[in-house]
This record gives C-alpha cells, sequence and structure tokens, in this order.
C-alpha cells in the first residue's frame, strides 16, 4: 500500500500526457528561433562590428538547430534534450571566446526554455548544469570563487529562475493533470457507454441470427419428423411381414409340442417315452423363449418405447436359472461337461423380468459351455443384504488379461480360434439387461484357469418393497398390498399384458362386465379404473352404473383390442399367430354356442393340421373340413355351411379379405328367417398395420370428488409430455406447486 505524501506529490506531480504534443510543437519553434539567432550572430560578426569571437557560439546554434530539425520527427524527446545542450554549450562557448562580456546571464535563458521542453523537476538538473559551466569558465579565466559578477549573482539568478520554472510548470502539470483524469474518466465512461451499445447490438444481431437458426431448425425438425414417422411406418411393414414368416412355422413348432405334451388324447391316446417327453418339453420351451423375443420386437414396433421395456413380476430366481439350465443342459452334457447348480436355499422373490434374466443366463451358460473343453460348468447364488448375486464359472481357458477390458464391447469377439462364433452381442446385451434391473455385471478370468462372471439384482428396500411388490396369483387380493391396483374394464385379457409391459409400476385386474366391475371394486377398492371407450358403449349407460366411489379417479380413453380387429375386417373375433391352445378355447368360448362344424382355411397344410389337432382334443364332436386356400375355402364354405370359420388373412389366391367379403355378398343375397349364420375368427400373422392405427376417441380424466389444483398440473404436465414432441420438450428440474413448494 502506497503512502500520499503531500511534499512528494508536489515534487513528483503526475504530468498529463497531452504536454507530450505541446512540447512536440514547441521543438520546432525554438529549433526555429535559435536558427534565426544563430544567423543574426553570424550576420552581426562579420558585418557589423566585426566581432569575431561570437562565430563559435553562433556556428554551434547553427549546427546545432540543423540537426534538431533533423532529429524531431524520429526522437523529439532526444530532440528537446539536445537543443538544451546546444543551447549552454552555445552560451558557454560564447563566455569561452568573450570573457568581458555578460554571457553568464544567458544561462537562465536555458533553464526557462528547459522548463517548457522537459519535465519540471528536471529545470534544476539543467540549472545545476549551467552553473557548473558558469564555474568553469569563470575560474578558467582566473575569476575568484566568490566573484559577485561572474559567478555569485549569475548561479543565484540561474537557481532562482530554476524555482519560479518549476513552480509555474508544477501548476500547470497538475491542472493538466486533473483536466486529463477528468477527461479520461469521461472517455472511459463514453467508451463503455460505445461497449454497451455494441453489446446490445450484436446481442440484437444475435438474437436476429438465433431466431433465424430457430426457424431454420424447426422448419428441419418438421422435416425430420415426416422422415421419421415414414421411416417408423416402413419399420413397421418390415416388422409385420418378417413376424409372418417368423410366427408360420414358430406358430407349427410351438402348437404341436405343446399337442404332445398337454393332449396325447389326439394322437389316439398313444402315450410318449419318457425321453421323448423330455425332448418334446425342452424344444417347447426355447420355442416359448424365441417366441417371448419375437413379441418384444413387435410390441416395440407398434409402441415408440423410449428405453428397454422391461416386464416385471416377483418370481423366484432359481426357477429361472432352473429353465436356462435345462434349456443348454443338452448342449452341455453333448460336449461331456458336468453343469452344477450351487443355489441358495432360501431366496427371495424378485421383481425382475423373467425373459431378460433368462436371456442373461442362457447367454453365460452358452459361451461357457463353447469355451469349456472338460470339467465342469458351475452356477452359484448368493444373498447379501441388498442384492443377489449369481456367479456362472467355468474350467475353460480362460480370457487374455489384455482383452478382458473389451469382454463388454458389442460386437467383439474375445477368441480368434475354433469356439469363435456368434455376433458378439451376447455379453454386451447381458450387462445391458442387469442394469436396466439396477444390477452390475464384472468377469473375473485367469489363462488355462477358467472364467467367472458374476452379475447381481438388487433387493427393494423398504420404501420400495411397497411399491414393487407384484400381485401374487395364487394368493387372494385382499393379501395384496404393494403396487396401487388398477381396474381395467375391458372386453380383452390380451390388453393386460401390454399395459404391465409399457405401464410399469402398477398391479392390473380385468373386469369384462359392469357386474364384475362392481365386485372388484366392493372386494379390493382400486386405485383407479381405466375403461376402454368401446366397452362403455356396449355394456353400461352411464359411468353411474358402475357404483364408482367420490375418491375414485376415472380415466376413460380408446385401448387396442385384437376381438376388435377382427370385428373391423367383418369377423367375430381375431387371435394373432402364433396360436396357442389356450387363446383357440377362449375364442370358442366366446362364441354364442359351441360349433359343431368348423372350416380351417389356411395355406399352411401343417397349420390346418394343427388347429385341427387343437379342435379335437377340446370338441372331440366337431367336424373339421379343412381348405388349403381361399378359393377351395369359399368353395367348402358354400357346399357344407360351417358353424365356424377359422381364416388366415394372407393367402396367395384368395386373401382373406376378399373371403369375408364374398361370404357378405353370399349373406345379403341369400339371407332368409332359416339361413344358418357362420362366424369367422381370423387366425393370422398379418393384418396387424390396424393396430399400429391412431386409436380414435377421447381421453378423459374425471373424479367425482374433483382433483386439487397440484394434482390437475401434474396430470397437464404428463400429458402434455405425452403429445409433445421430444425435440420442442422442455424437461423440468422439479414440480412446484402453486404454493412454491416443491411437489
Amino acid at each position: 500500500m502506497q503512502t500520499d505524501i503531500p511534499w512528494k506529490r508536489s515534487v513528483e506531480a503526475t504530468e498529463s500526457g497531452d504536454l507530450d504534443d505541446l512540447r512536440y510543437d514547441l521543438t520546432l519553434i525554438i529549433t526555429v528561433a535559435m536558427l534565426g539567432i544563430s544567423w543574426i550572430l553570424v550576420l552581426f560578426a562579420i558585418g557589423y562590428g566585426g566581432h569575431l569571437e561570437e562565430l563559435p557560439a553562433a556556428g554551434l546554434l547553427l549546427a546545432g538547430s540543423a540537426i534538431g530539425i533533423w532529429l524531431r520527427p524520429k526522437h523529439f524527446r532526444a530532440t528537446a534534450y539536445w537543443l538544451i545542450g546546444v543551447l549552454i554549450g552555445a552560451i558557454t562557448c560564447l563566455k569561452w571566446s568573450s570573457p568581458e562580456s555578460l554571457a553568464q546571464f544567458y544561462f537562465p535563458v536555458a533553464v526557462v526554455i528547459s522548463s517548457l521542453l522537459i519535465p519540471s523537476i528536471r529545470v534544476f538538473a539543467v540549472a545545476t548544469l549551467g552553473s557548473i559551466a558558469c564555474v568553469v569558465v569563470a575560474r578558467a579565466h582566473g575569476v575568484a570563487w566568490l566573484d559577485f559578477l561572474q559567478i555569485v549573482t549569475p548561479i543565484t539568478l540561474i537557481y532562482l529562475t530554476a524555482f519560479v520554472a518549476w513552480l509555474n510548470s508544477h501548476q500547470v502539470n497538475t491542472a493538466l493533470d486533473w483536466m486529463e483524469k477528468s477527461y479520461g474518466r469521461a472517455r472511459a465512461l463514453l467508451e463503455q457507454l460505445r461497449d454497451e451499445r455494441m453489446m446490445q447490438a450484436r446481442t440484437l444481431k444475435s438474437l436476429e441470427d438465433a431466431y433465424v437458426r430457430i426457424e431454420k431448425m424447426n422448419y428441419a425438425l418438421i422435416e425430420a419428423h415426416r422422415v421419421a414417422e415414414e421411416a417408423r411406418r416402413f419399420k413397421s411393414e418390415f416388422v409385420a411381414n418378417v413376424s409372418h414368416e417368423l410366427r408360420t412355422p414358430l406358430n407349427l413348432i410351438i402348437g404341436f409340442n405343446e399337442m404332445m405334451a398337454t393332449a396325447p388324447e389326439s394322437y389316439g391316446n398313444v402315450p410318449l417315452p419318457s425321453a421323448y417327453r423330455g425332448d418334446v418339453m425342452a424344444t417347447y420351451r426355447n420355442a416359448c423363449h424365441l417366441r417371448a423375443l419375437i413379441d418384444d420386437i413387435l410390441d416395440l414396433s407398434r409402441i415408440d418405447a423410449g428405453s428397454m421395456p422391461l416386464n416385471r413380476e416377483l418370481i423366484e430366481l432359481g426357477e429361472v436359472i432352473h429353465e436356462a439350465a435345462e434349456m443348454v443342459r443338452g448342449l452341455v452334457e453333448a460336449r461331456g461337461l458336468a453343469l452344477e447348480l450351487a443355489l441358495s436355499e432360501e431366496l427371495p422373490l424378485l421383481y425382475i423380468d423373467r425373459t431378460r434374466i433368462r436371456q442373461v443366463l442362457l447367454n453365460l451358460l452358452t459361451n461357457a459351455t463353447r469355451f469349456t473343453d472338460q470339467g465342469n460348468i458351475r452356477v452359484q447364488t448368493r444373498l447379501d443384504k441388498s442384492e443377489v448375486t449369481v456367479t456362472v464359472e467355468d474350467h475353460g481357458r480362460g480370457i487374455d488379461p489384455a482383452r478382458l477390458g473389451q469382454a463388454f464391447e458389442a460386437f467383439t469377439q474375445l477368441e480368434n480360434g475354433p469356439a469363435r462364433e456368434g455376433s458378439g452381442l451376447g455379453l454386451a446385451v447381458s450387462k445391458r439387461f442387469v442394469e436396466l434391473h439396477g444390477g452390475s455385471m464384472w468377469i473375473e478370468s485367469e489363462v488355462g484357469q477358467g472364467t467367472t462372471v458374476y452379475f447381481t439384482i438388487p433387493l427393494p428396500d423398504e420404501a420400495e418393497s411397497a411399491r414393487l411388490f407384484r400381485w401374487n396369483p395364487s394368493q387372494s387380493s385382499s393379501a395384496c398390498a404393494g403396487e396401487p391396483l388398477v381396474l381395467v374394464l375391458h372386453d380383452d385379457l390380451r390388453v393386460l399384458p401390454l399395459l404391465r409391459r409399457y405401464v410399469d409400476g402398477y398391479q392390473y385386474r380385468l373386469a369384462e362386465t359392469a357386474e364384475r366391475a362392481r365386485e372388484i371394486i366392493q372386494e379390493t377398492l382400486p386405485a383407479a379404473v381405466i375403461m376402454d371407450t368401446t366397452w362403455a358403449v356396449h355394456s353400461i349407460q352411464s359411468t353411474a352404473e358402475l357404483a364408482l366411489p367420490p375418491e375414485l379417479a376415472l380415466i376413460k380413453c380408446p385401448l387396442p383390442s385384437a376381438r376388435r380387429l377382427g370385428v373391423l375386417v367383418g369377423a367375430a373375433d381375431y387371435i394373432s399367430k402364433p396360436l396357442s391352445r389356450e387363446d383357440l378355447t377362449n375364442a370358442l368360448a366366446r362364441l354364442p354356442k359351441p360349433p359343431q362344424t368348423v372350416l380351417v382355411v389356411d395355406d399352411e397344410p401343417d397349420f390346418v393340421r394343427l388347429v385341427e389337432r387343437m379342435l379335437t382334443a377340446d370338441h372331440p364332436s366337431a367336424r373339421v373340413l379343412e381348405a388349403f386356400g381361399g378359393k377351395q375355402g369359399l368353395e367348402i364354405a358354400r357346399a357344407e355351411r360351417p358353424d365356424l370359420v377359422l381364416l388366415d388373412l394372407a393367402m396367395p389366391d384368395v386373401d382373406g379379405y376378399a373371403f369375408l367379403e364374398v361370404m357378405t355378398g353370399d349373406r345379403a343375397t341369400e339371407h332368409t328367417s332359416t339361413t344358418k349364420v357362420t362366424s369367422v375368427i381370423i387366425v393370422s400373422a398379418t393384418g396387424l398395420e390396424q393396430e399400429s392405427a391412431p386409436l380414435l376417441g377421447e381421453v378423459r380424466l374425471e373424479r367425482e370428488a374433483g382433483f386439487s389444483l397440484t394434482e390437475m398440473l401434474r396430470a397437464l404436465q404428463m400429458m402434455l409430455a405425452a403429445v409433445t414432441p421430444r425435440s420442442a420438450a422442455v424437461p423440468a428440474t422439479a414440480a412446484v406447486s402453486p404454493t412454491g413448494d416443491p411437489d
């Protein structure tokens, strides 16, 4: 910290920068004046009186002035000191050449001129230099030290002049300094204002540019949305076509295995050998697993899910491990290996997706089998306080530590030998599935000793247990005190898996009639009711028939229905392939009366034979007619007048739509009171494009007791998030109630 001392501030007054411009002009004036004086001295010395002793001083002034004029544009500060030096030198030379002259009294003139050209405090240095020159010249001519005229008086005048000059220049410098500071402050404010105006102008320009970019981005987003919608439509069509090619053979595999395992009477009551039965069950389980994966792909193509959905339910982990082990046991034993299971005796029920965790285990067991030449494969579980750890250990070749870090990278093969096969996605996908469940996966391996893969599944804490506890079908509804119960009013049981998969965290129960809905509400009060709009039109006159409590919220919206899809194309019902015996039995039960004559129309002879076996098992007295195409089916239908037609939509000659159109025309032309009415049930893997079409109707939320403002705002936020494109949505960090408190 510097101390402000008054006398020091007076002596070392800050000079104004504007003095440099003034001194620059003064150097020219003084140089010209010295040049003029030098010529006058020359003229007087030569032409007027003949004082030749003045010529050296005049020559020095003339030469110094000329050099000053040349030096001034380059270094004007040096020019100022040069002129002062030349002036003192000329006076000294004049006094040396003419001792009797009064040239010693010219030194104060040099001091005055120096006060105009150099900083004020330095005039004392010029005064000292002039005094020294005066004393030296006087002493050289034999003058005493204290001679009043030659030494004392000139030196006194020199310093007195220096003091007066310093005092005047100091006042001028102080005034200029104050003026310059005021001017500097004003200029700084002006610059600040100018900068702020420039910033405002740049900000306005940036805003205009941003607006233009946003407008362009909006057009680009609209175009991208159109392209994305078109791509989504193409994807849905592609998945639907591919699913048909996959579902047809898969349906036969599942159907025939199911009939052989559950309905041996359809084969003439010929029992299967135990070895055959085990193989049939293994084939059936693997086919069902493949069907579950195909269903996931189809669901993802019909619903724009933001992440991989999980169909969670309370499951015994040991049961899933046993299923996966049985699926790979044949492969393990074929390689001469042993499969060991060391499971904890008291494993709790876990809230997991059976298909995903089973796929994780299948991937790990398949990898262990592929990389193990001899020894055994061991699956072990360990129960901790917060999680269950599953270990799959093998005694195979192991993994090189240098490549162990790449184990979970997609499309990465950890071995280049004969065991190299597959896509390299198994471990990457498995790790992702485990992480979706909130767990983790890691690997420990040693070359030549084997590999151990660990993954964990967390246990819910006490607060989370109440939310995640899944209703156990073996228990009564009153015993279920976990997830909130939602009552679904719908005519198709197949809507429940869709809700469980994509609207997680709730327990769903279906009521097909108003009477059943009232019974469920009386038994266990649900948290909310979802009512299909089409169900409401056909089942009740008004919502008052449901006798809903005032505090119970009712959500009325259109929901998809496979049965209604069949009605849309002119059929009584709709069943999606792969066809199961349970699906066919439920569809037949929904008919007004059991059919006596059934016509199966499909271009796949094996599928026709499968349906015949299912019908024979459940309705031994029914007569089953077979048609392997739409044209043949129409001929048989017109000739036999069956009670029921099981119809495929995709056939090469006459498809199902044309079949229905012809049958409708026949009914219109031949309708009498005695005409036999033929029911039609669609059994097809195609025609599902109607499910991806928009669900028409209103979405309505109502509650007799009303809603609080916070509840209404939260409902609006969720509904807006559902209908607003994600690119335009702004994520909210927290929901705040109107009172200002976080909700």
